[in-house]
C-alpha cells in the first residue's frame, strides 16, 4: 500500500533524498520514479545490485520485490504521466495497482507535484515534499554548458528542456492560456506552481538548500516531523556541496528575468509562499 510520498520536481534533490530514506528504511519497498515513462523498459533489463548510469545508484531494485502478479497489473497500467497537472482515470488506476501491493510502499516521483492533494485524499497517504532555490534548479539541468550555451537554452530556445519543463508548460499553456515563452520563463511558471501545489498537500516541506548546509542536523529534524520515512544522520555524508556553479552576475541575470516573469503573470503570492520554504 501506498505509505508516504517523497515528491518533488526533477533536480531538486529527489534523487539522493529516496537513497537515504531508502537506507534508513530498508523494511519498506521504496519505488523510484513509479511514473517514469519508460520504467518497464528498464525492470525488463535491470537485475538486482545494477547501478543506473547517471546517479551510480541502483534506483529499481525494490520492483524487483513486487510479487510478480502485482507487477504486471502496474505495467499493463502504465501510461506516459508526463505534463500531468490533473487528476484522471488513467493515473487513478495505476496508482491503484501500486496501492494494492501488500507491503508498505515509499514513492518517488517528480511527476505528480500538481496532484498531490488527490493522492493524499485517496490513499491517506503522508506527503513530505522537497524544494530547492528555482535557480539552482535551472542550473542543475545544464550543469555542463557555458554560460553563453546556456543563455541561448534558457532564452532563446522554447524547447528540448531535458527535464520535461515543456510538457509542464503545455498542459498550464493549455489550460490557462499562457502566451509562447523562452525555456526560462516557462521554467519560473512551473516551479513556482507545481512548488505550490506540493506545498499545499504536504504534510512536510524539506529544504534541499538547508539540507546541503547542514544535514545531519536537518536529516534528524526531519524524521521527527515524518511519520513514515526516516532520514538517518549517519548518512549525512552522502550528501555532497554543488561541485559547478555559475557566476554572481549570471546568477543575479537569471534571478531577475524569474522575478519579472512571476510578477508578469500574477503568480507573486505562490511564489512567495514557496519561498518561504528554502
Amino acid at each position: 500500500m501506498i505509505e508516504g510520498v517523497l515528491a518533488g520536481l526533477f533536480r531538486q534533490g529527489t534523487t539522493i533524498l529516496w537513497y537515504v530514506c531508502k537506507l534508513s528504511t530498508p523494511d519498506k519497498l521504496h519505488l523510484y520514479e513509479p511514473c517514469h515513462q519508460d520504467l518497464f523498459d528498464i525492470l525488463s533489463k535491470w537485475q538486482k545490485g545494477m547501478r543506473d548510469p547517471m546517479h551510480k545508484l541502483p534506483l529499481w531494485d525494490d520492483y524487483l520485490d513486487i510479487p510478480q502478479e502485482h507487477l504486471e497489473i502496474m505495467r499493463q497500467r502504465h501510461v506516459d504521466f508526463n505534463g500531468v497537472i490533473e487528476w484522471n482515470k488513467q493515473l487513478e488506476r495505476y496508482m491503484d495497482a501500486i496501492n494494492m501491493i501488500p507491503a508498505p510502499c515509499i514513492l518517488q516521483p517528480c511527476r505528480l507535484n500538481f496532484v498531490l492533494f488527490d493522492l493524499k485524499l485517496r490513499y491517506g497517504c503522508e506527503i513530505a515534499v522537497i524544494v530547492r532555490n528555482p535557480i539552482d534548479t535551472w542550473f542543475a539541468h545544464f550543469s555542463i554548458m557555458g554560460e553563453d550555451e546556456l543563455r541561448k537554452m534558457s532564452f532563446d530556445k522554447s524547447d528540448g528542456d531535458p527535464f520535461y519543463t515543456n510538457d509542464y508548460f503545455a498542459s498550464l499553456q493549455h489550460k490557462y492560456g499562457f502566451p509562447k515563452l523562452c525555456n526560462f520563463e516557462q521554467f519560473a511558471i512551473v516551479w513556482t506552481l507545481a512548488n505550490y501545489h506540493a506545498i499545499c498537500a504536504s504534510d512536510v516541506v524539506i529544504s534541499y538548500d538547508r539540507v546541503v548546509q547542514h544535514p545531519a542536523h536537518e536529516f534528524m529534524k526531519i524524521s521527527r516531523q515524518c511519520k513514515t520515512m526516516q532520514f538517518d544522520a549517519m548518512y549525512a555524508d552522502l550528501i555532497k556541496p554543488k561541485l559547478v556553479d555559475y557566476t554572481l552576475s549570471l546568477r543575479r541575470e537569471f534571478e531577475i528575468r524569474f522575478e519579472k516573469t512571476v510578477a508578469e503573470f500574477g503568480l507573486d503570492r505562490y511564489y512567495e509562499r514557496v519561498l518561504r520554504f528554502l
